[in-house]
């Protein structure tokens, strides 16, 4: 049985028709990675240290990039404020996130590049996502 990557997850829990299966399906797919990806997605409080724009990057085309940001993600923190990457230079940590993006599949690309933007998974409500993990977001 093949990962499901981050994107398809979270592409997957947005489709289901009601409230009940998307927690469900979310609990089912539980990961850090997720967990995180939805965090910094619909945490307010968290911001990021690099322009919540699309950078120019090339998607990856590569068969083995899938479910790659599972591995990629515990970089995800030089990306926020307060939580290790502040005392890296912005050119670099720049860099560093357009290299993510182009290791990650691009269907993961994309979700990151929403992520940054703090646009909402369109169907995924932070309601849906708390109610998945409990307190993982505050109010």
């Amino acid at each position: 049985m093949t990962t499901l990557s981050l994107a398809e997850i979270v592409n997957t829990a947005c489709k289901l028709k009601s409230k009940k299966e998307k927690v469900e399906y979310l609990q089912k797919n539980n990961s850090k990675p997720l967990r995180n990806i939805l965090k910094l997605t619909y945490d307010k409080s968290l911001e990021f240290n690099i322009p919540n724009t699309e950078p120019p990057y090339t998607p990856s085309e590569m068969p083995d990039s899938h479910g790659m940001l599972y591995r990629e993600s515990r970089k995800l923190k030089y990306f926020v404020v307060g939580f290790g990457g502040d005392n890296i230079n912005k050119i670099r940590r720049e860099a560093l996130f357009i290299q993510m993006l182009e290791t990650v599949d691009k269907d993961d690309a994309e979700l990151l590049v929403k992520m940054i933007a703090k646009k909402p998974f369109k169907g995924l409500t932070k309601a849906v996502v708390n109610e998945a993990f409990p307190d993982l977001i505050p109010d």
